[in-house]
């Protein structure tokens, strides 16, 4: 036997919009705590003649390049950067530079390090301490 009516209940009176306002917060929240935790997970290691990038948080990532010095070093920081102590850094190298330097925390340490490789017509001129 066929009923005469169906009530359902309706998906909007599920939706709330106090969930709704909830889901927008928590999405944009979730997504800088993974961007967070990515950038936690990045390290560059420097050797005396080759660079180590380490990545990922599930899938660890590791690449190594030869080192072999350095034409000239430049940071730039934005306001933000400033006061939070971040900033990204240009590095002209001999070959091709494809290390992601953009969001390092303490820029100009990283650049008085480069600087230190600065090479002159072929030649590597490293201070060691």
């Amino acid at each position: 036997m066929k009923p005469n009516y169906v009530a359902t209940k309706s998906a909007a009176a599920v939706l709330s919009p106090w969930l709704i306002l909830l889901f927008w917060l928590i999405v944009p929240l979730i997504m800088q705590i993974v961007r967070i935790l990515r950038a936690k997970s990045y390290q560059i290691e420097f050797y005396d003649n080759k660079m180590v990038v380490k990545s990922g948080l599930l899938n660890k990532n590791e690449r190594q390049s030869v080192f072999s010095g350095v034409y000239a070093v430049s940071v730039s920081q934005s306001l933000w950067g400033r006061i939070c102590g971040y900033g990204n850094i240009s590095v002209d190298c001999p070959g091709k530079w494809d290390i992601d330097t953009t969001g390092i925390k303490d820029p100009k340490a990283l650049k008085d390090f480069l600087e230190k490789y600065i090479t002159t017509k072929g030649t590597t001129n490293v201070i060691y301490n």
